[in-house]
């Protein structure tokens, strides 16, 4: 069994330290200098005390518990961070944090400035009708009918048979074939014309195994007196056969076709327009339609090309007259205008020299204001665009070359590149863009680089 050990409290002997001082002792003690007093603690100092032995005395008491604690931790004492290394750290990542949102929604715009060279031209110029590559004017057509009605009166009783001109066409071998004059040709109506003169029509001939029919232009008349035989090009109508032919293979490969409309058929009393009022209203409604078909030509001039008022030409249908009334009549004018129209580049490079386009390089040019010079047909009488004669203009004023800028291939080149080498891009196109007077810029300012979003890129042209 274990043994508890205690301590021995110590008897009540005494050493020399515990001997009592008299009073009289106690009152010298009392006057005595530091010094001496000082001395005496020296002097009992010294002094060996009397030594106190401990005895231990072992007893048998009943077994104890021993409840050992577990040492108490003390918690530590947290060291205060500085509030300054907070805050910056807060501010870096903040600005961190914002530099890279600002740089993921940045936008860069471009302000490019296009080169230009201003051309001056004042002359007399002749241009050839375009042919394959080469420079020369283009012919766009458009034909129309106006009419109006006019004062009238009752003329004599006639009868008149409609004619025009047609093609007869021999799609049936390569041997001419010869038509006497008066042979007769059946419409799909049952009407019949005849030719008016003979006639010999060429054999086809052949590209590859392509038929090519053989053709020839001559005037028809209607067999019969009256208006069921006037016929218009514009009506739908099969093709004229020649009567001796049916039953035969020579019916369907011999044919004729419109080359103007059939007109004049007519039968009964005439309305009669004096021939000064005729005159004079057909000619205002020429004028009429030529400038309503100059408008919708003009309106119809595709991209890249320009066309001047006042250069084209004209052909005219003769009048017709048809009766209302006793007193009134309508007169029907038909015309077809050749408008003239160039390809702006091309005009350009006729007037400004092949050595001033050549300043553009591949990436070209355009001519924004060529529309705006003076052009005027100088050979309005001789000029035919359908004969293909060469067109005298003279032509007076200014208009500007400016390049090309290819906004596109720019933009793409731009994307991810640092701001400070978007100059090495734009030099690639130095011969259509005006480095000095270009700029760019990116928002937010601190962003250097350009967005890798072409949508996040605007590249806007100004003109100087």
């Amino acid at each position: 069994m274990p043994r508890r050990v205690q301590d021995i409290i110590p008897g009540n002997r005494r050493s020399i330290r515990d001997i009592p001082v008299n009073s009289s002792e106690e009152q010298v003690s009392s006057v005595r200098t530091p010094a001496r007093a000082e001395k005496k603690e020296k002097k009992h100092e010294d002094e060996q005390p009397i030594a106190i032995h401990r005895e231990h005395i072992v007893k048998d008491e009943p077994e104890e518990e021993v409840v050992v604690q577990a040492p108490v931790k003390k918690p530590r004492k947290r060291k205060k961070f500085p509030w300054a290394l907070s805050i910056i750290g807060v501010v870096v990542l903040l600005a961190g944090a914002g530099f890279f949102i600002s740089s993921h929604f940045a936008n860069a715009t471009f302000t490019l400035v296009p080169k230009v060279l201003p051309v001056r031209v004042n002359g007399t110029y002749i241009i050839p009708s375009a042919s394959g590559d080469s420079f020369g004017y283009e012919v766009m057509n458009l034909s129309g009918t106006s009419s109006t009605t006019v004062t009238a009166t009752v003329g004599s009783y006639t009868e008149t048979k409609a004619q025009g001109r047609i093609t007869v066409y021999n799609a049936y071998s390569a041997q001419s074939q010869r038509l006497v004059a008066g042979t007769r040709l059946t419409a799909a109506s049952g009407l019949i014309y005849r030719l008016t003169s003979s006639i010999v029509i060429p054999g086809y001939t052949k590209s590859g195994t392509t038929i090519i029919p053989g053709s020839i232009s001559t005037t028809m008349i209607a067999e019969k007196a009256g208006a069921d035989y006037n016929i218009s090009r514009s009506d739908t109508i099969s093709d004229l056969k020649i009567a001796a032919y049916k039953g035969t293979p020579k019916y369907t490969a011999f044919y004729a076709r419109l080359a103007n409309d059939i007109t004049g058929g007519f039968v009964g009393t005439r309305t009669i327009v004096s021939p000064t009022l005729l005159a004079s209203t057909t000619a205002q409604v020429q004028n009429d339609l030529i400038t309503d078909l100059q408008s919708r030509l003009m309106s119809t001039v595709p991209e890249g090309y320009v066309m001047y008022p006042g250069v084209y030409a004209k052909s005219f249908g003769a009048p017709v007259v048809t009766s209302l009334s006793s007193k009134t009549a309508n007169v029907s004018v038909n015309a077809t205008l050749y408008g003239v129209m160039f390809k702006k580049v091309d005009l350009a490079r006729f007037l400004g020299g092949a050595s001033s386009t050549a300043l553009f390089g591949s990436q070209g040019y355009t001519t924004p204001d060529i529309d705006a010079i003076t052009f005027t047909l100088a050979n309005q009488k001789d000029f035919s665009p359908l004969k293909k004669t060469n067109l005298a203009a003279r032509i007076n004023g200014s208009f500007e070359l400016v390049g090309s800028i290819p906004v596109n291939t720019i933009k793409q080149a731009f994307a991810g590149v640092s701001l400070s080498k978007t100059r090495d891009v734009l030099k690639k196109y130095v011969s259509v863009i005006d480095l000095a007077q270009s700029t760019g810029e990116i928002n937010p300012p601190w962003v250097g680089t350009v967005p890798s979003d072409q949508n996040r890129i605007t590249i806007v042209i100004k003109t100087p």
